[in-house]
């Protein structure tokens, strides 16, 4: 049969993209494709132009940044000598990833698919934007649009003679997996020195440890939100105000002992000492470096398989495969149907129904994986980042953590993964991170004035850049009062007043200017918008008067719209507000 190619290039900063790339690339077997799935950085460039079918599938991080992943890729395609037709005999097509919180709602892939066009490329189809914010996630949109991919695919190279689609892909697996070590021929004692010596073998090479010196809980006792100032060892690391410390967390030994005890209950004929080792069975789906290895399964369960995570439609779809139960069966076909979505949003997304409360009420499907199936079945632990809070001189790194937890209709609460993990950390403990640049672009004129927004944990990027401007300007702060200003907000001054001796102390030395806003010590709620309403003079005489940059971190669902308006508002000048947000003076960094 003569080779269908179709590439697909993803860009993923936390893995999203990665595994809905995997996904496509999964379906294409479907329809007899062959060709590769990996990440746009890994892709020779130079081939582009001789591709005749590719997808690409991208995400948005940051301030409409591009992943990592891709950013030499994005720079080549950008480069103004390239020909416009460059890519004219391509035919391709992209899926986007964001969160319309944000105000650069899916700006890659945008962008992406733009450049293509201006580059000679034929769009198969229109582009498709996934929005996180949807109640069923990315599913709502890349469903439909990869049906519609396949289908307008078809025309353009049909299926041989004598061919027809299959129902389901070929490659329901990535890998095989071999079973080195059973868990009847290997003691505890031994399974520890193997977890200990392979633990960092599924990070990059990019990656440091460092130990806790400190945690401790900035809010009150009897406060609802428990929030960490977590502070690391910092000796021979290096960073800027801005800058990220991305963690890679892992599950809680309860959660590990709970997978294991029900793999117990089925009675699989492996455990938490079995060591497996992963082999490929498609070359276009290689095993990734740090998987290469023979590993214990409950090195896995513990760093890889994300045990907090509720489950997506392929999930259910698995689970199914050899399911003999009628019912069970029956429900989860439904789920993994596109007319059992709303369903399935009911059962899964709503009350966020963690794969471990899944696999418990689909006992019967469940005691038929295989360890082939648990590779599918589990998603990947993602990386986390964290704005760093502090500066290099401090002497400690730290990270201000709002812990997750929250109620649903399932009996008990929901937990965030990481800052749960976070939250557990003693003082000696190690973990591993990557610094990384964030996306705030801080003058560094320090006699340039800064005007900071950043309520709740907003505050820690801006806690960082006013310890270093302390370090920096400690002989002249004297003679420059209320460089730096900052709008800080919670819920009470005696609730949830992050580091408020670092702060005050700031203001009574006149490096800061502090306003607060603390929203339930009175019966009207006050907000930080409504402080910077009250300060028109003031931000005028900053930021027009003086050239000032504008900064605001925290989070993305309402605060940053009321306080870009109210800013506006204050200034009096639209024109003039839409200059700076242009120029760079006017910042953003928000999350959902």
């Amino acid at each position: 049969m003569m080779a269908r190619k179709l590439t697909i290039l993803y860009g993923s900063q936390t893995g999203t993209a990665q595994d809905l790339a995997e996904y496509v690339w999964r379906e294409s077997k479907r329809f007899y494709f062959t060709g590769t799935v990996m990440p746009m950085d890994k892709y020779n460039i130079q081939l582009l132009p001789n591709e005749e079918f590719v997808v690409f599938v991208s995400s948005t991080t940051g301030q409409g940044d591009v992943p990592d992943n891709m950013k030499s890729f994005w720079r080549f395609l950008l480069r103004k000598s390239l020909p416009s037709d460059s890519l004219s005999s391509v035919h391709c097509a992209v899926l986007g990833l964001g969160d319309s919180g944000y105000e650069k709602f899916n700006f890659v892939g945008k962008r992406l698919n733009k450049r293509l066009q201006q580059l000679g490329a034929s769009i198969l189809i229109p582009i498709g934007l996934c929005d996180d914010q949807h109640d069923l996630g990315p599913s709502a949109v890349y469903v439909k649009w990869l049906n519609d991919l396949w289908n307008e695919l078809l025309i353009h190279a049909p299926l041989p003679d004598g061919l027809t689609a299959l129902t389901e892909s070929p490659r329901q697996f990535r890998w095989n997996v071999d079973v080195v070590t059973s868990s009847r021929t290997i003691d505890s004692h031994q399974n520890e020195n193997i977890y200990h010596s392979h633990r960092d073998s599924i990070f990059d090479e990019t990656t440091f440890t460092t130990a806790v010196i400190d945690n401790k809980r900035t809010t009150a006792d009897h406060h609802f939100q428990d929030v960490r100032l977590i502070s690391f060892n910092s000796d021979n690391l290096h960073w800027q105000p801005g800058d990220v410390l991305v963690v890679r967390p892992q599950n809680s030994d309860a959660q590990v002992d709970e997978l294991f005890e029900i793999f117990k209950e089925y009675d699989f004929d492996f455990g938490p000492n079995t060591i497996i080792k992963l082999s490929e069975i498609d070359a276009e789906m290689p095993v990734p470096d740090y998987l290469n290895i023979p590993l214990p399964l409950k090195t896995i369960a513990k760093q890889l398989w994300d045990l907090n995570a509720v489950p997506r439609q392929r999930t259910f779809k698995l689970l199914a495969l050899n399911c003999d139960d009628e019912l069970e069966k029956e429900k989860l076909l439904e789920f993994s149907s596109s007319e059992g979505q709303d369903d399935l949003f009911t059962y899964a997304n709503r009350p966020r129904r963690t794969i471990l409360e899944v696999l418990r009420d689909f006992h019967k499907a469940a005691a038929k994986l295989n360890l082939r199936m648990l590779f599918e079945v589990f998603q990947f632990i993602k990386m986390r980042s964290f704005s760093i809070a502090s500066c290099p001189e401090h002497g400690t790194l730290d990270l201000l953590v709002a812990v997750v937890q929250y109620k649903t209709m399932m009996a008990t609460p929901r937990l965030g993964l990481c800052s749960n993990w976070l939250k557990q950390l003693k003082c000696g403990d190690e973990i591993q991170a990557v610094i990384k640049k964030g996306t705030f672009k801080i003058p560094t004129d320090l006699t340039t004035p800064i005007v900071m927004v950043g309520p709740g944990t907003g505050l820690a990027p801006f806690r960082s850049l006013l310890l270093q401007r302390r370090h920096q300007l400690k002989n002249r702060i004297s003679s420059q009062p209320f460089p730096f200003t900052l709008f800080f907000g919670c819920r009470g001054e005696k609730l949830d007043f992050h580091c408020k001796e670092d702060l005050l102390k700031m203001e009574e030395e006149k490096l800061l200017k502090l306003f607060t806003a603390f929203s339930r010590d009175q019966d009207d709620k006050i907000y930080v918008q409504h402080r910077i309403s009250e300060q028109s003079e003031w931000l005028r005489e900053k930021i027009i008067h003086q050239n000032g940059f504008f900064l605001l971190a925290g989070n993305a669902k309402n605060m940053p719209a009321a306080v870009k308006k109210a800013f506006s508002d204050a200034l009096n000048d639209p024109d003039y507000v839409q200059t700076i947000i242009s120029s760079g003076r006017y910042q953003e960094e928000t999350w959902a």
